[in-house]
């Protein structure tokens, strides 16, 4: 399909898909005339790259990854699983946090032992 099409069915602009081909992040093969082709590998790709950056990842980073070699791959998304871990774990402390302070009935931070544990980071 082209590029039109492809933007449509993804629901994606056809300037992003050009935008990402520029970085590096795709390149669909082209028709005799230049016309961009996009089959169902392509579209897979395009499909991985969203979820990538909807996970936080850049786009040179997105790039590597779908085109790199294994180890880069392999290092790559250990590094992506790992921020998400990291992510996570600061959401729940907040998550925790906020719940607290719900419940909490002191007046100021400073006169709570769990907000003022939590504003100074745990220290």
């Amino acid at each position: 399909m082209r590029i039109g099409e492809a933007a449509e069915y993804l629901g994606v602009s056809t300037h992003l898909l050009r935008h990402w081909e520029g970085e590096g992040v795709i390149d669909p093969p082209r028709t005799a005339g230049g016309a961009r082709q996009y089959n169902a590998q392509q579209l897979g790709l395009v499909t991985i790259a969203l979820r990538c950056q909807k996970a936080g990842m850049p786009l040179p980073v997105i790039a590597r990854l779908l085109n790199g070699t294994r180890d880069e791959k392999v290092e790559l998304v250990a590094a992506q699983r790992d921020e998400i871990l990291r992510q996570r774990e600061l959401l729940n402390a907040s998550a925790g946090y906020l719940g607290h302070v719900l419940e909490c009935t002191h007046p100021l931070i400073n006169d709570c032992p769990a907000c003022s544990s939590f504003a100074s980071g745990g220290r």
